[in-house]
């Protein structure tokens, strides 16, 4: 029978998604009049205004990316929140949480950020922001620096930072106690964002106002005669970490940096007993090595004797205390390997791998970067290869972004200076086969410029062996037709012209000529 036309009426109407947020979180319909609807100040409510940007619905997000899963609506928040803003926070905890902790387990984002993230607005409103980005870039992939998205989600998500920057504001004027805090969570959350967006300047900007309160505190907190609380001490280990990375790419390191890992920085024994325990002399040995690391990519071959007695003296101690860390490292994983779960082995593996990255990283980097290195090298860079390849294999979901740094600081190392070209190349396809983010690490970037210093290397080459007769290194060959230059390389040719679209890239980014890896590769000399 028939249903009357009334019913059927009403079961296919749909609701509006229009409205202003003050009634969509109150399920009443919005009169949508300019300004702030009849609804909400015929009433005394106050009318939160209108969103720009909404959300595809979950079908339709659904029916463009199958894989992604449709979790259960997050609740519990001590406010109003919109079905959109939900529906991320949910992401939050079940896709970006599970990615920004691949490597390893983190208190930080596991407990501090999701607790404060039910309790705390602003923490909130980053969090939805930063959920939104991700979701977007499942479906649309890293960008590249000067690419701008004008997609809803960039949209939605750049409308709630605007509501998370206006609660610090008024929780600035009230001067909260547990302000402090909230401003870490949401610096950090601001960093990670703008980094996947591939906006380095505006997120050094963010991680500068971070370290500048941290520092404050810690200065507080001496002159009390106290110590940092856990959940400063897990920020504070985030932040210098994003830190050290960020030298690479123009970021002058803070006193804080130089005052914390001048002290933490040693040679003496440690009896590892959990992940944890490695992570924490680990983390100080890998962020002065990135440090040192900077200062040796940004000097020429000029430049580098007058700092080389220096910098000598700084390589040296660093590799003391990597050798000191393998021995300690190499006790641990034989008496507790079989006591660790799957994630605790795939942690000690990224350990491992960062371990042995910067070992040959910092062991290479006072070497002229106008030559090539000793082929006796060669080998080293192909067990690094190896061990990095095994730890790719190794994560079955492969995350879009980490804070931690592991996979593609070693893969650059090895494109940016194996003696051997083939080997190189290998390095370059496992960065594209894997677009993702770690911290200020952007695969895609980091690929496209170590392939622009090693066709930069190969023009050289081929310019002297037109000029010495002197044969191709095995595995290349290289051919030249209506002016332009290819080399044969792992069974592909490669175009030896420059990438002009890299170069209008990086030209985007005000800060990209003082980046150590730029300087090396002379892109934009």
């Amino acid at each position: 029978m028939p249903q009357p036309r009334s019913k059927r009426q009403r079961a296919s109407t749909k609701r509006s998604r229009t409205g202003c947020r003050t009634c969509r979180v109150r399920h009443i319909k919005c009169d949508e009049s300019p300004t702030a609807c009849h609804n909400c100040t015929s009433n005394g409510w106050a009318c939160d205004g209108y969103e720009v940007n909404r959300l595809p619905r979950p079908t339709e997000l659904v029916k463009s990316r199958p894989s992604l899963p449709r979790p259960p609506v997050a609740s519990g928040f001590r406010w109003a929140s919109t079905p959109d803003e939900k529906r991320c926070v949910s992401f939050f905890l079940h896709r970006t949480i599970p990615s920004l902790t691949s490597y390893y387990d983190s208190s930080l984002w596991q407990k501090l950020v999701l607790q404060m993230c039910y309790s705390e607005p602003a923490v909130y409103h980053a969090v939805v922001a930063l959920s939104a980005i991700n979701q977007d870039l499942e479906k649309h992939g890293i960008p590249i620096p000067g690419s701008e998205s004008g997609s809803t989600w960039h949209g939605f998500a750049l409308e709630q930072c605007g509501r998370s920057f206006g609660l610090l504001s008024r929780r600035h004027i009230l001067q909260d106690p547990q302000l402090r805090e909230v401003l870490l969570v949401c610096c950090l959350l601001f960093v990670m964002l703008e980094l996947v967006c591939g906006r380095f300047d505006d997120a050094t900007a963010h991680l500068q106002s971070g370290l500048a309160i941290l520092q404050e505190l810690r200065n507080q907190r001496l002159l009390q005669g106290l110590a940092l609380v856990p959940v400063e001490e897990s920020l504070l280990e985030a932040f210098l970490h994003l830190e050290s990375q960020a030298m690479h790419h123009g970021l002058v390191p803070s006193p804080l940096q130089l005052e914390v890992y001048g002290l933490q920085l040693g040679e003496k024994s440690h009896e590892f007993q959990t992940l944890r325990d490695v992570q924490q002399v680990l983390h100080p040995l890998t962020d002065a090595g990135f440090a040192f690391l900077a200062r040796c990519w940004t000097a020429t071959d000029i430049e580098m004797p007058e700092r080389y007695a220096a910098l000598y003296t700084e390589q040296h101690r660093i590799l003391s205390a990597l050798h000191q860390f393998s021995l300690d490292f190499d006790r641990f994983r034989i008496q507790y390997h079989h006591k660790q779960t799957q994630k605790e082995r795939r942690g000690a593996d990224t350990a491992y791998l960062t371990y042995r990255n910067m070992q040959l990283a910092c062991k290479t980097a006072l070497y002229a970067k106008s030559c090539p290195l000793p082929v006796s090298f060669t080998e080293e860079y192909v067990e690094l290869l190896l061990v990095t390849l095994e730890a790719m294999d190794k994560l079955e979901d492969r995350p879009l972004m980490t804070v931690e740094s592991a996979i593609c600081p070693a893969l650059f190392t090895i494109a940016a200076r194996c003696p051997d070209y083939s080997v190189r190349w290998k390095a370059i396809e496992a960065l594209w086969a894997w677009p993702h983010c770690e911290g200020y690490l952007n695969s895609r970037l980091t690929a496209d410029v170590a392939t622009e210093q090693m066709k930069r290397e190969m023009r050289c080459l081929w310019t002297e062996m037109k000029m010495t007769g002197s044969p191709a290194p095995q595995g290349l060959l290289f051919e030249t037709q209506d002016g332009g230059t290819s080399v044969w390389i792992e069974g592909a040719w490669l175009s030896l012209e420059p990438n002009q679209e890299l170069a209008r890239s990086l030209e985007s980014v005000p800060s990209a000529p003082s980046w150590a890896c730029v300087k090396a590769s002379g892109i934009l000399s």
